[in-house]
């Protein structure tokens, strides 16, 4: 009998559909009208370009359904994001990442929220890290009058001391020439409460600041709804 050669066929499906942007025309499709002229693109074709990926319209018009609006996409966790068909936790963070850059464009730099006390960052902090499943480690570097610059994600996973490379966590303030860093990593067990470990990372952190000039002004460990600072009960600090 001769061997029937493997044929690449489309699906026996009567729900199976090719995604849309395979069917549109290059000119038509959301990358295309972004290159030619973003200010012109609806907001799912805005989104779908973030997304990527052969599903990326289908994906975006179901964000907009889910959420409603952009600025519900906006205030979701990642986690939500992610529960979307078509959307990981890697697209998950470029929305996010995407969106936090848009506000900052409607930023004056005067209006950027001041430092002055553990407090203030906690506020800033508590909705970005007290609900994660996994442990995440941010720096919020500083102006010399204490405005927050930015806050970004250095580590996520089960952190420990050995996994953290000091330096790397003063790129974010040398890149902005920032005068100083606040550190903050959160706890998923809801427990604020420091490890050893987390101390003796603060203390490294602290002296290498010194060697490169950037203050070190706290170190904050979140929970699920409490806090706690680092250098208030001069852990990690002398």
């Amino acid at each position: 009998m001769t061997q029937q050669p493997y044929l690449l066929e489309k699906p026996q499906d009567p729900f199976y559909e090719l995604p849309r942007l395979k069917l549109l025309p290059i000119r038509e499709q959301p990358a295309f009208r972004v290159a030619k002229n973003s200010d012109a693109c609806s907001l799912a074709e805005l989104l779908a370009v973030i997304i990527g990926g052969s599903s990326q319209i289908e994906s975006a018009e179901k964000l907009l359904v889910q959420f409603g609006s952009i600025q519900k996409i906006a205030q979701a966790h990642v986690n939500e994001l992610e529960k979307v068909p078509g959307i990981s936790n890697l697209t998950a963070l470029r929305l996010k990442a995407a969106l936090a850059l848009g506000r900052k464009l409607l930023q004056p730099e005067d209006a950027r929220p001041i430092i002055q006390s553990p407090e203030d960052a906690a506020q800033i902090l508590m909705p970005l890290l007290a609900h994660r499943e996994q442990e995440y480690m941010v720096v919020m570097p500083l102006s010399t009058r204490n405005h927050v610059l930015d806050v970004i994600e250095m580590y996520h996973g089960s952190l420990n001391a050995s996994m953290v490379r000091v330096g790397e966590l003063f790129k974010p303030a040398l890149q902005r020439n920032a005068a100083a860093i606040l550190i903050a990593h959160n706890h998923p067990s809801g427990d604020p409460g420091p490890s050893h470990e987390d101390v003796e990372l603060t203390r490294a952190v602290v002296n290498a600041g010194k060697l490169l000039d950037v203050d070190v002004v706290d170190h904050l460990v979140i929970g699920l709804s409490r806090w706690i600072s680092l250098k208030e009960r001069r852990l990690g600090f002398s």
